[in-house]
């Protein structure tokens, strides 16, 4: 299986998801994820490549290519990518069906126009993830 989706102007390669879900995340320079929640999944997210700025209850960190790093549900995270690279990022949830829904309802929302903040907090709130 392989589907790629745009996910907030990034693409998402998706490897997996029965019973965990797995993309494969290109994160271009400036992107950001603000910190959030997820109620139902939880997450990894492992650096193949390059470096990323973490955001979680801590504050922020750095994270290097080979750093893995674990949200369990409920657990404030978010990333940024500070450097002029793309990252190359490994995306996992578990059960991951509603991050997989989430974003392929991004993807969809995005081939109608550019969302909006509100769009975005919107459609993440249907799959149980919270922005703050």
């Amino acid at each position: 299986m392989s589907e790629t989706l745009n996910v907030l102007g990034a693409p998402m390669i998706v490897k997996e998801e029965a019973g965990l879900f797995v993309a494969e995340h290109p994160v271009p320079s400036g992107y950001f994820v603000p910190p959030h929640r997820h109620e139902a999944d939880d997450e990894l997210l492992y650096v193949m490549e390059g470096r990323l700025t973490l955001i979680g209850e801590a504050g922020e960190r750095t994270a290097s290519a080979g750093t893995c790093a674990r949200f369990a549900k409920g657990d404030l995270h978010g990333f940024r990518n500070d450097t002029g690279a793309t990252v190359k990022l490994l995306v996992m949830a578990q059960p991951g069906v509603q991050a997989a829904e989430m974003f392929r309802h991004f993807d969809r929302a995005a081939a109608k126009g550019p969302l909006s903040p509100d769009d975005v907090v919107g459609i993440a709130g249907q799959y149980g993830v919270r922005f703050g």
